[in-house]
């Protein structure tokens, strides 16, 4: 086929938007061949005209060329005179001409592009704009795709576009801020450590795990196997009409990756890559050795640090023996370098297409030792044999090493964040290096958290994982296809966890040293067999969907430990002492198998109908609660497919309105391996005498429940989706309902004391979360400058609805910390005392309400508790809800906007009414021998003052639980709302031509800032994203990159 018969080809195809005929054997005659009967021409340039208005010296010759935002042309664009049937279409360069009157306005068109209108000149340079929402648009699905004007499930999706060019290491939190109803928070940013925790549509168990299913190409993964130019689409299944096909593993959502394929055509080779470097986004700001002096001698009262001794922290003069280090700053404040490189092929033919990549990323920590490196290949094939069938070939492979510095010999701390917690703690008065080059005692003769970090002590996390699925497709008939899917992941992880002996000065030594080593191995495989159906009769489109699906999961984990290793360089087990080495071992087995089905149906794409099924099978449960139903039903209506509607010319302006509902049952089966089954322990304590030998006893020590069930989650859907002015503005909108059964819950102590045994989980518990979302979206050009406006607000209420036992029959016995559960208020709150400011003198102590029974001994600067009860005293009855760590609003706005070859986006996301508290090292001043941060020595209570409101009551020394000033109240509690800038990004394209002229199809290059700018109520240095309130922490990443991509 010649250039000019595939452009009759593509004419043909597109003349019946410009309503006109043609021949229909058309495309097998040679150019120039329309019959004279005809209507439509093709003009010797390759230009399709009608004869309707003839060259006759009043009319003019409109010309001009029309093409994409990326300067492509647009072959078979529909150029119109308004008004009437005077048409053309655009050749194989996006040129056309057409005889016109002079004024005459034109109406230029083309499927997926939004609709222009220009006057007619003879030199037009016309850029049509991607449609914001195209109604041909596909969604992924669970088992398949469809068309987004007929999905009537809440189904939120991205593309790599969005993904692509963005400086964070790991993908979760990419999505951040992107998406209504999913929350992602990040509370690390150790490399590696530092994914993001996904909660779609509040927090939905507190018994089993409340993460959502995570798939790749169908198959259970991690993000952290991916690169971002691996990835074409994520969609995020919420409600039950899109997840009830998974069934007992959708309760908490589905997030649904699916990786780019092979497109047939040239081959296309793309590079990818970034270096930058990050630093900590916040950090506490600690006292120097003499302010922590001087503040100290203030709080105990008296002089424990001399003048003399002050003045030497203060001038440095002797720093041996009065050093003045901040360990925070030593640890945490540098900067650390990352890197990322990408390298993609895609192409293929109508038998084969082929997308391979593979991919590199190097994140470097702030401290010694930390880093990870990772390593990516993927591989997906597809092979059409005839027009009935194909397969499809998907591999993939990741290699992740991963290493943080740890603490010495017998120091039974756990890790980096640990480090980062005693860094916190303790005061710089002492130094890490002498003088003379070898390290101090530390605060406790056992060397500095700086000295533990640059030690040989390391815990290292090798895991290596491989997968590989086939997907057979067989199309006997039309409209029906079979699908046999085998798949097979095998992950191995090695965990190496050394505390080397640190020698100190005087020799002193910190040890013996230690080797522990792990190894896990987990296999995972899958087969499943899926019939599609679909049958459209007139205006009746029928879809069936219906399968058997079949997993099974193994793993297996040993691990040895060994003191007194020989070397620091290679340490292994054989070169540990045998005395007193330990070993341990276990694994489990799993599987699952289903039924699924669904049907669709609508009519017209104007009534839209969907059942989704499930029915599940979980060896995790017992016999009589092994399998389970999980159904969905859902309706829609585009109201803007009636007839009445389309005659209505006033409401032209509204492109799409979907009204939606939808009803299902979900499950959670990720509850653990087998917590019906009766456990023996085995322990000297259950020894026996038995025929005259002392003889090894075992014992029940725990209850288990034999009749362990599923959690079952029923969720409901009442929403619309809106587009106006030709899909430029869209708003969307959804209401929804959570209530989650038989959650599974540990009673308390005191309950099992009854029974005389321990109690292990039981389906006791119920809980809700309901709530709003919202969609808006803008896009419009002025010119050459295109710009675009998301945004996205969810309202979120979670609320505990019963215990089963009571409300104050809680395994953790109504902490404050921001774990507890009381009925009728929502997950992880605060359960503590309303304070009114502190006491101004020691007078007024007499005169407030008897507190002694939880503050004893209270005095001028201390905390005034509230009596909530009104008895006249203050006792751990006045407790109150006083807020919670998840957050009711959530909210996300993307700005993007082009200029011929510029580009800029911005990335903005937050959350409000949400609490948070700062504890222990974190919250209060001297702490276990602990230091003091600047803002309390600002904010702290003095007599000099007389400040009620002061933001930190009278200094005092603590022990680890505290004391009556740091009771969990509202006074403690702090407003963790945020607005945090997550992306911003700005970027040059090359210009076609000049990218041509030198040899390359595209060359972009930009700079990336992620988590630039937070915008909190905290205290200065701590980051109100970060969950844990004591300190034990690693300080989430602001990271700043420059990269390119280039395509060949």
């Amino acid at each position: 086929m010649n250039k000019q018969t595939k452009l009759l080809t593509v004419t043909v195809a597109l003349l019946g938007n410009l309503n006109l005929t043609a021949a229909t054997t058309v495309a097998s005659k040679p150019a120039g061949a329309f019959s004279s009967a005809s209507t439509a021409k093709l003009l010797p340039n390759g230009h399709a005209s009608t004869a309707v208005n003839k060259q006759d010296g009043r009319n003019i010759l409109a010309k001009g060329r029309i093409t994409d935002q990326d300067g492509e042309p647009i072959v078979g664009a529909s150029v119109v005179q308004k008004g009437t049937k005077n048409a053309t279409i655009t050749d194989l360069d996006g040129n056309f001409s057409l005889n016109v009157p002079p004024g005459s306005v034109l109406v230029v068109s083309y499927i997926g592009f939004a609709e222009q209108t220009v006057t007619a000149s003879t030199n037009l340079n016309i850029t049509l704009k991607s449609n914001v929402e195209k109604l041909d648009e596909v969604v992924v699905v669970g088992y398949g795709t469809q068309k987004k004007v007929n999905v009537i499930g809440s189904i939120a999706s991205i593309d790599s576009k969005s993904l692509e060019s963005r400086g964070a290491a790991d993908v979760s939190n990419m999505l951040t801020g992107q998406m209504s109803g999913v929350t992602i928070t990040q509370n690390s940013g150790n490399p590696g450590q530092d994914a993001g925790k996904i909660r779609v549509r509040g927090v939905g168990s507190f018994g089993a795990s409340p993460d959502p299913l995570v798939l790749i190409d169908g198959m259970p993964g991690n993000f952290y196997e991916l690169m971002p130019a691996d990835i074409e689409s994520i969609s995020v299944l919420k409600d039950a009409s899109s997840a009830a096909i998974y069934g007992s593993r959708a309760a908490n959502g589905v997030v649904l990756i699916t990786t780019k394929k092979g497109k047939a055509g040239q081959t296309r080779v793309t590079y990818n890559g970034a270096v930058g470097f990050s630093k900590a986004v916040a950090l506490p700001q600690m006292a120097h050795s003499y302010e922590y002096a001087e503040f100290l001698n203030m709080a105990i009262g008296k002089e424990n640090f001399s003048q003399e001794a002050i003045k030497k922290y203060r001038d440095g003069s002797d720093p041996d023996n009065y050093a003045d280090e901040n360990m925070i700053e030593e640890l945490l404040g540098g900067h650390a370098f990352q890197t990322k490189h990408e390298l993609s092929v895609n192409g293929g033919n109508q038998n084969i297409t082929y997308a391979l990549s593979a991919g590199y990323l190097r994140q470097n920590g702030l401290l010694r030792n930390n880093y990870m490196d990772k390593y990516t290949g993927r591989a997906n094939i597809g092979l059409t044999f005839n027009d009935k069938l194909k397969l499809d070939v998907r591999l993939a492979g990741a290699v992740k090493d991963r290493n943080e510095p740890s603490t010495p010999g017998p120091l039974d701390f756990d890790g980096v964040q640990s480090i980062i917690q005693q860094a916190l703690r303790f005061p710089g008065l002492t130094p890490t290096y002498l003088q003379n080059g070898q390290l101090g005692m530390g605060p406790k003769q056992q060397g500095t958290p700086v000295a533990w970090a640059n030690s040989s002590s390391f815990f290292n996390e090798g895991e290596k994982s491989i997968k590989a699925n086939a997907e057979l497709t067989f199309s006997p008939l039309k409209g029906l296809s079979l699908r046999a899917i085998g798949g097979y992941n095998f992950g191995l992880t090695e965990e190496k966890h050394y505390r080397n002996e640190l020698q100190l000065t005087d020799g002193k030594i910190v040890g013996p040293s230690r080797l522990t080593n792990m190894m896990y191995w987990n296999a995972y495989k899958t087969f499943q067999f899926i019939a599609n159906y679909n049958l459209k009769i007139k205006q009746h489109d029928v879809s069936l969907l219906a399968g058997y699906t079949w997993e099974d999961e193994s793993q297996r984990f040993v691990s040895g430990s060994r003191n007194k290793i020989a070397s620091d360089d290679k340490p292994f087990l054989s070169m540990g002492d045998a005395n007193g080495q330990t070993n341990s071992g276990d694994g489990y087995d799993w599987a699952l198998q289903s039924v699924i089905g669904r049907l669709s149906y609508n009519y017209d794409q104007r009534y839209l109908f969907e059942l989704n099924m499930r029915y599940d099978g979980s060896s995790r449960f017992p016999t009589n609660s092994k399998y389970a139903l999980f159904p969905s039903v859902s309706a829609g209506w585009r109201i803007t497919e009636e007839k009445f509607w389309k005659d209505t010319p006033a409401l032209d302006f509204v492109t799409n309105l979907k009204f939606k509902a939808s009803y299902g049952v979900l499950g959670n089966n990720n509850i653990g391996n087998y917590p019906y089954q009766t456990v023996y322990e085995l322990s000297s304590k259950h020894n026996y005498v038995f025929g005259g030998t002392y003889t090894q006893g075992a014992a029940i020590t725990t209850y288990t429940d034999p009749n362990l069930k599923w959690e079952r989650t029923r969720t409901s859907d009442v929403g619309f989706e809106a587009a106006f002015f030709n899909n430029s503005l869209t708003f969307n909108a959804t209401y929804f309902y959570r209530k989650t059964t038989d959650v599974l819950y540990t009673p308390a102590a005191s309950v099992s004391d009854i029974f005389g045994l321990k109690l292990s989980k039981v389906n006791t518990g119920a809980l809700e979360n309901k709530g709003w979302e919202f969609e808006v979206g803008y896009a419009n050009h002025l010119g050459d400058f295109n710009y675009r406006i998301n945004g996205n607000f969810s309202i979120i209420n979670n609320k505990v609805l019963t215990l089963g036992l009571g409300n104050v029959q809680q395994r953790n016995g109504m902490v404050g910390n921001g774990s507890d559960l009381f009925i009728g208020y929502p997950m992880e709150m605060f359960y503590g005392y309303k304070t009114d400011g502190l006491f101004l003198d020691d007078s007024e102590v007499s005169s407030w309400v008897d507190q002694k029974a939880i503050a004893s001994g209270s005095k001028a600067g201390d905390i005034r508790y509230l009596d909530v009860t009104g008895d006249n005293k203050v006792t751990p009855d006045d407790r109150v809800y006083l807020g919670s760590r998840i957050p009711k609003y959530t909210f996300g706005l993307n700005l993007a906007c082009n200029y011929k070859q510029f580009d800029f986006s911005m990335l903005l996301q937050g959350v409000a009414k949400v609490k948070g508290l700062l504890s222990r090292y974190a919250g209060w001043a001297f702490n276990q021998e602990g230091n003091i941060q600047k803002w309390q020595m600002e904010e702290t209570w003095n007599v000099q003052k007389h400040n009620r409101y002061a933001k930190y009551p009278r200094l005092e020394t603590t022990s680890n639980a505290g004391g009556k000033n740091t009771l969990t109240s509202d006074y403690w509690l702090l407003d963790a709302s945020y607005l945090k800038v997550r992306n911003v990004q700005l970027g040059y394209t090359l210009p076609k031509n000049t990218a041509k002229n030198i040899g390359i199809a595209a060359l972009r290059m930009f700079v990336s800032l992620d988590n630039p700018l937070t915008l909190d109520h905290y205290y200065k240095g701590w980051d109100p994203e970060t969950t844990n309130s004591s300190g034990y922490y690693y300080p989430t990443m602001a990271t700043y990159s420059f990269g390119l991509t280039l395509s060949l």
